[in-house]
């Protein structure tokens, strides 16, 4: 169907602080056709939506997402037991329909809170990828999804055994991302680090576990095969080696040096931030996370580098980009919004830019901003309603009236909460800048 969608305020997603008054938007074919006044003339065959006023937005990108968890908080789980368990599981006959049935709840769930394009970031048995293709099919309705498979590390590397496949030998990390291109993956992840759960010591998150060999090995092959490499990374150390690889875009992240600063710049890499598992972790109360007290020392300590690292990177105009790592704790498929709020709120940005980054500088990091990002003539319809400005109240994103994915239109997108994770996490919405400090 065509729609036109008139009486709307517009903010198109670029870097700029605009609201176009009173637009109206021709959508044909699940591209935007024309931009122009409410009062002009409108053809025939078009379904007529007034937005009375609301706020037209691109759809959210969520550059980090692992499509498997719910995001409650589970020892079993943050262990890694319980996801073994469960990887035995799904390779089973019985199993791939389970976890994939999952998967198309989270996205779907994405999709219904503003979100319509996702890199995921580790799956469990190519689920993500099959997913991908019932979506691109035209089988069931859901965001654009840009995926790996499952992770590449080394043997006890992160996600060893869970979300990612493993071993030693670069030869052989080399052939997993060929036979991960033959399944279909639309780039590769790999963990160069380590993270909080599998810390060794106390201040020392993120201990590097890939060599520079197996690092290097993954990405030439990668880059030989067009696929980008992003990488798990979350200690300065661990940055130092992935760059040195050739990775594409840095994951999580760190503090940065010069050094770092010029490996950035000369590799054109992206710094991506992951505010959204490492705030609660670090700042709420041990008996709803789940942590010990080491662990709620280094998500104090991957926080802090990653605010200070992702300023840095911002301040010598390194390309930062948002992703919520949803799965991981206290982080659900809905939470974008919360992601593109605490960049305003911690990083020294405005509303304005937060959204911006959301979208358009999202999709310059992901390399489809000709097809997505911004509400500009000829790009795919992939747009939100909200009911505020939500350059002046960043909190209007919770509530999303309406969304277009590709010119398919939910008129009034409905999930399912996690209300006591909300109200966790409202807590520290309340606690303002200070949490971070």
């Amino acid at each position: 169907m065509n729609y036109v969608l008139k009486n709307a305020n517009i903010f198109d997603g670029k870097n700029n602080e605009n609201i176009q008054k009173n637009m109206m938007v021709i959508i044909e074919d699940g591209k935007i056709k024309d931009i122009k006044q409410s009062n002009d003339d409108i053809g025939e065959d078009y379904k007529i939506i007034d937005l009375k006023g609301q706020y037209l937005l691109p759809g959210l990108i969520n550059l980090h997402a692992h499509l498997f968890g719910t995001g409650k908080p589970s020892k079993a789980l943050g262990g890694g037991s319980g996801q073994k368990l469960l990887v035995k599981f799904v390779n089973t006959s019985l199993g791939k329909p389970v976890i994939d049935s999952l998967v198309k709840k989270h996205v779907t769930t994405a999709l219904n809170s503003g979100v319509t394009t996702i890199r995921s970031s580790g799956d469990f048995c190519f689920s993500d990828v099959r997913v991908r293709d019932k979506i691109n099919s035209g089988e069931i309705i859901g965001p654009r999804l840009i995926v790996p498979g499952p992770a590449i590390t080394c043997v006890g590397g992160h996600g060893d055994g869970t979300f990612a496949v493993s071993n030693d030998d670069p030869n052989t990390l080399a052939e997993y991302v060929k036979s991960h291109k033959d399944k279909g993956v639309d780039y590769i992840k790999i963990c160069v680090t380590g993270g909080v759960m599998d810390a060794k010591k106390k201040g020392e998150p993120g201990e590097v576990k890939m060599t520079l060999e197996q690092t290097k090995a993954v990405c030439d092959m990668a880059h030989r095969l067009g696929l980008k490499v992003a990488s798990h990374t979350e200690s300065s150390n661990g940055i130092e080696m992935a760059l040195a690889g050739g990775v594409d875009t840095v994951e999580h992240g760190s503090f940065l040096d010069e050094n770092l600063v010029q490996k950035f710049k000369e590799n054109n890499s992206a710094f991506i931030v992951t505010t959204s598992p490492a705030l609660p972790l670090a700042k709420l109360s041990p008996n709803i996370t789940k942590l010990n007290e080491m662990c709620v020392y280094n998500s104090n300590v991957i926080l802090d580098g990653m605010v200070k690292g992702a300023k840095e990177a911002l301040k010598n105009n390194i390309p930062v980009g948002l992703g919520t790592d949803a799965s991981c704790p206290l982080v659900t498929p809905y939470d974008m919004w919360r992601e593109v709020y605490y960049f305003a709120e911690f990083y020294g940005v405005s509303n304005a830019f937060a959204i911006h980054t959301a979208t358009l500088k999202n999709a310059q990091i992901l390399g489809i901003d000709d097809i997505t990002g911004s509400i500009d003539v000829g790009k795919q319809a992939d747009l939100i309603v909200v009911k505020e400005n939500p350059l002046e109240n960043i909190k209007s994103l919770r509530k999303v009236n309406m969304v277009m994915v590709g010119g398919k239109l939910i008129e009034s997108p409905k999930y399912e909460r996690h209300e006591q994770i909300d109200e966790w996490l409202d807590y520290l919405s309340t606690q303002g800048v200070n949490v971070c400090l």
